[in-house]
């Protein structure tokens, strides 16, 4: 399942929780004043990836909801006896 084409979805909230305990790790060790100058750029980083990750997943969300509607909407026009749009 994870090797389809776009299986990789599923992988996701594991992806969030591994970048979100790196990140707890940062900010712990830039408290303890270890390289404190490299754990803020790390956590900056880390912030940067949640929010793409975060972005991803909406975008995800969108196209696989506009195509859910474009499927119900083709289906209804076959239906009444009309040729689909092609959207490809």
């Amino acid at each position: 399942d994870l090797l389809k084409p776009g299986g990789g979805i599923a992988l996701i909230p594991f992806i969030r929780g591994t970048i979100a305990t790196l990140l707890v790790l940062v900010i712990l060790m830039g408290i303890a004043d270890i390289a404190r100058i490299h754990m803020v750029v790390l956590a900056c980083l880390s912030i940067g990836l949640l929010m793409s990750i975060s972005w991803f997943e909406k975008a995800w969300n969108d196209v696989q909801r506009s195509r859910g509607e474009s499927s119900s909407s083709s289906s209804a026009a076959s239906m009444a006896g009309k040729e689909p749009e092609k959207t490809d």
